[in-house]
């Protein structure tokens, strides 16, 4: 039997491409042959930032690029564009590409293509050329189960064929999972285009033998019942100066932290999508400055003409540092860390729950709601920032939540047993690490 060789083909952004990149210094390790797969817009901008491409050399892994369908001016966060232009464009491209990468090395052939959600249309491809295929979920697995009972949700009569809720309820998917508010399933707040491409997606990806998931068995032990494909490989954890990134990442605050006294300082970050407004924004801001406590708080480079971050007038900010982007995993990982306030993005989670961080919660949209549910009720590791009668979090609540958790022993010891639970899977002999030589294996 020879070495597998991986085929990856991420969708283009941070929250994809990052675990597929975790997955393939993973593979690679294990004497894997990859070929990594970028749009070249996504390519471009990995290679103009430190944090990019560079931080790879050596890793083993190979780029190779294809065309994403749209023009130099297109505008690229419009994800509904993006998706449907490769949808339309790159089908067609990729069974050359691989004749060429096969054509190249004759005893390397690809093996086995592995996609992340919006790139099925590549297990199709793959499937009509005889090459094995998996997916890599980019979100949790409780949020794969519950795209994949669509159309149970639908022929229960409790969503309607456009994915909204006939009335609103909670229900559980299987005996052993939290209950969900029908409000709360990961689709919702997206239009019906956004629906039936969501139905179709999971249609297709039934083409993948294996699903992965960024994810354990004790984080979400009864997701892993409802399908034999689902397969816990995580948590993805590759050292942080192997993530790449689309922004800068300011590495100063890394010496800052050195100088703060151990758990004293608040971390605010709300990853690579979610966007603020603006009165938030101010209400945050002031809220930081009322917890009296070191922070560090995460502005993204804003992409719109008129900046919406505009600091209030009576902002002092003087106790905290702003960046523009992070080194996440290693702030995580700092002695001087007390709380996470975070929009609970899977990835976000996974990383503080490694952490051994107590969060903060602050979901935006899609499965974010989900994994609040399962920080604050299923592992108990944090709690929840409730909005006025205004719809906003007021700087109060973030102040009074902040004291909450900081003297809340019972969670911050939770938090670092769950760090050690999780952990534990990817040592020597522990259950995704077995899984992982599974999936290796069966991709010879």
């Amino acid at each position: 039997m020879g070495t597998p060789h991986f085929l990856v083909i991420p969708y283009p952004i941070l929250g994809h491409v990052n675990p597929l990149i975790h997955l393939s210094q993973i593979l690679a390790k294990h004497g894997c042959n990859i070929t990594f797969l970028n749009t070249e817009f996504s390519h471009e901008r990995l290679n103009t930032t430190g944090a990019g491409l560079d931080n790879l050399k050596g890793s083993g892994i190979k780029f190779v690029t294809l065309p994403d369908g749209l023009c130099p001016e297109d505008d690229r966060s419009d994800q509904k564009k993006v998706a449907l232009s490769i949808k339309t464009n790159m089908p067609s491209m990729l069974p050359n590409l691989i004749q060429h990468l096969n054509a190249l090395d004759v005893n390397n052939k690809i093996t086995c293509i592995v996609v992340t959600l919006s790139m099925a249309w590549a297990l199709k491809v793959g499937h009509s050329l005889g090459i094995k295929r998996a997916l890599l979920w980019p979100a949790s697995a409780t949020s794969l189960a519950l795209c994949d009972c669509i159309p149970r949700l639908i022929h229960d009569g409790i969503i309607d064929s456009y994915g909204i809720p006939i009335k609103r309820r909670e229900i559980q998917l299987s005996p052993n999972m939290p209950m969900m508010d029908t409000e709360n399933f990961p689709w919702r707040g997206n239009d019906k285009l956004h629906f039936d491409h969501l139905v179709q997606e999971m249609q297709t990806m039934k083409l993948g033998e294996w699903w992965l998931c960024n994810s354990t068995y004790d984080l979400e032990p009864a997701a892993f019942s409802i399908s034999p494909r689902l397969l816990p490989i995580g948590p993805l954890v590759a050292s942080d100066s192997n993530k790449i990134s689309y922004w800068e990442e300011d590495t100063t605050c890394l010496e800052w932290l050195d100088q703060q006294l151990p758990q004293s300082v608040v971390y605010v970050s709300f990853g690579s999508l979610a966007v603020m407004d603006p009165n938030q924004f101010k209400e945050l801001a002031l809220g930081l400055d009322l917890i009296d406590k070191p922070f560090i708080w995460v502005v993204r480079p804003s992409n719109d003409k008129v900046d919406v971050n505009a600091y209030p007038p009576d902002f002092h900010g003087n106790k905290g540092k702003i960046i523009s982007w992070a080194p996440q995993k290693r702030i995580l990982n700092h002695p001087s860390l007390a709380c996470f306030i975070s929009h609970c993005g899977w990835n976000s989670t996974v990383e503080g729950v490694c952490g051994g961080i107590p969060f903060l919660c602050w979901p935006f949209a899609k499965d974010q709601l989900v994994n609040k549910s399962y920080i604050c009720d299923v592992w108990k590791v944090g709690i929840e920032l409730d909005k006025d009668e205004n719809g906003l979090i007021s700087k109060e609540e973030i102040m009074k939540k902040v004291e909450q958790l900081l003297g809340d022993e019972v969670r911050k010891a939770r938090s670092l047993n769950m760090k050690e639970l999780t952990m534990n899977n990817i040592a020597e002999g522990g259950e995704s690490s077995k899984n992982l030589d599974k999936f290796i294996n069966w991709a010879m």
